[in-house]
């Protein structure tokens, strides 16, 4: 398979913003950039959880975001961590799919080297709706595919 890489792809801002929402504990924010997919799946372990039907569950994002939050936050280091992460420019797997590259500790702004672009984790996205959304599936299985660890980590 060849990926073709691009350095200036809506995905990485998405991702950028993604980061941020979930360490200023955004839920509204990082729930707009989900996947219908990724959505139902937290709305459905949280209705599960709470003993609400479905249908009601979306009603608090904060609740239905926070297991995300919490498993992506155990996994990146916490709020403080994650904005030292670096985003890479998107790889495009097909025209729906595309992911990122995140860059642990890159603390200025520019390019690095070569010898300082050691990934730690990806990001997945798939287009839906005219929009890049992340996805929590494309991203365990393409995490896996990279020999990375799924940096959303295993949701409780």
């Amino acid at each position: 398979m060849r990926i073709k890489a691009e350095l200036e792809h809506p995905a990485q801002a998405i991702a950028s913003a993604f980061l941020r929402a979930l360490a200023d504990d955004d839920a509204a924010g990082v729930f707009a950039r989900l996947s219908r997919q990724t959505r139902g799946l937290l709305e459905g372990l949280h209705a599960a959880r709470s003993g609400v039907p479905l249908h009601e569950a979306a009603g608090g994002l904060g609740a239905v975001v926070a297991p995300l939050r919490s498993s992506a936050l155990a996994v990146l280091g916490g709020p403080e961590r994650v904005g030292r992460f670096g985003v890479s420019g998107a790889r495009i797997v097909d025209r729906d799919t595309a992911y990122v590259l995140l860059i642990p500790e890159v603390e200025r702004e520019g390019l690095i080297t070569e010898g300082e672009w050691r990934p730690a984790h990806l990001i997945a996205f798939v287009h839906e709706s005219r929009e890049w959304l992340v996805d929590l599936g494309r991203t365990s299985a393409l995490s896996a595919d990279a020999g990375l660890p799924d940096p959303l980590g295993i949701i409780r």
